[in-house]
Parts: C-alpha cells; sequence; structure tokens
C-alpha cells in the first residue's frame, strides 16, 4: 500500500508544479487581460489547485487542466468586465471573448500551448544572466538600455546576450536537430 505524502513532500511538489508553469500561464493569461489581471487570475487559479490538492492525483494532463483553468477565469473576467461597462472599448473586449470561446474549441488552443511550454523550457535552460536579461527584455517588456542600467552593464552588452538567448532558443526548438 502507498504510503501517504508528507507534508513538507506535498508543498514542495505544488512548489515545483508553480515554478513551473506560473509564468508561462501569466504570458497565456496576458494575451486576454492585462498583466496584473493575469498575474492575478493564475493566482487564484493556482490558489484553487492548492485547496483541492488536484495537483496530487492528477499528473498526466495536470498541464493543460491549467492552461484551460487559466482560459475559463479570463473569459469569466472578461465577462465580468464587459457586464459591468467597466471597460471604454466593449468591441476590444467581446474581441477578446470571442477569441478565448474560439480557442476553446480549437486544436490550435493546444498546439499553442505546447509550443509556450517549450519555449518556457528552454527559457529555464539558458545561462543565468542571459535568461535574467531575456527575462526582463520580452516577459516583462523592458527596453535595453533599462535593462543596461538596472543591471550596470552596457546596453551593447544586454542587446548581446537577447541575441546569444534567442539563437539558443531557435536552435533548441528547430525541428533540424
Amino acid at each position: 500500500m502507498d504510503e501517504p505524502l508528507k507534508e513538507n513532500d506535498v508543498q514542495d511538489r505544488f512548489r515545483t508544479l508553480y515554478k513551473s508553469y506560473a509564468r508561462t500561464l501569466i504570458f497565456y493569461a496576458s494575451k486576454f487581460v492585462d498583466k496584473a489581471s493575469a498575474e492575478d487570475l493564475v493566482q487564484d487559479v493556482f490558489l484553487k489547485i492548492w485547496k483541492k490538492r488536484t495537483f496530487l492525483v492528477w499528473e498526466e494532463g495536470l498541464p493543460a487542466y491549467l492552461y484551460h483553468a487559466v482560459q475559463h477565469a479570463c473569459l469569466d473576467y472578461l465577462k465580468r468586465k464587459h457586464s459591468k461597462g467597466h471597460i471604454e472599448n466593449n468591441y476590444h473586449i467581446k474581441l477578446k471573448i470571442e477569441e478565448l470561446n474560439y480557442a476553446e474549441n480549437s486544436a490550435f488552443f493546444w498546439q499553442e500551448n505546447q509550443r509556450l511550454q517549450s519555449i518556457y523550457k528552454e527559457i529555464e535552460k539558458l545561462p543565468d544572466k542571459c535568461r535574467e536579461i531575456f527575462t526582463m527584455s520580452y516577459i516583462e517588456e523592458r527596453k535595453s538600455t533599462e535593462i543596461a542600467s538596472l543591471l550596470n552593464i552596457s546596453k551593447r552588452t544586454v542587446e548581446a546576450q537577447l541575441y546569444k538567448a534567442l539563437k539558443l532558443i531557435r536552435d533548441a526548438l528547430s525541428p533540424t536537430r
């Protein structure tokens, strides 16, 4: 008979799951909602998973479940915003809702998620400084001059590290590897 997991093991498993998927899910949610809302929605999804302990029994389909949960959270959020009339441009919200509805019923949705997961796995493999600069540029959307200033390095070094990161990621994801 299997021995029950200790609380530390449960926490470690959840922490690993969170570290593996949180950034990718935030990036995905940011396609539909603003960055702050995306972060909040992803946090809410993980909180629900933690409370239910779903991650302990449902390992194989968990990534798909996470994307689906975030997608629904975004859809619910947009519908609430639309119905309350908080957004001046309701047409924009309607388009995002339609896009989410389409994604839910589309094979493209799953292919997109797989592609994003592959990219994030490759980002995690980058050398530390290279990964930091790449994340600041592409995830946090900072300019090269701002990154250079924050890290106290030259703009040219930032650009060289970005070039290196993109090359490593492209090479890793290239089908002719």
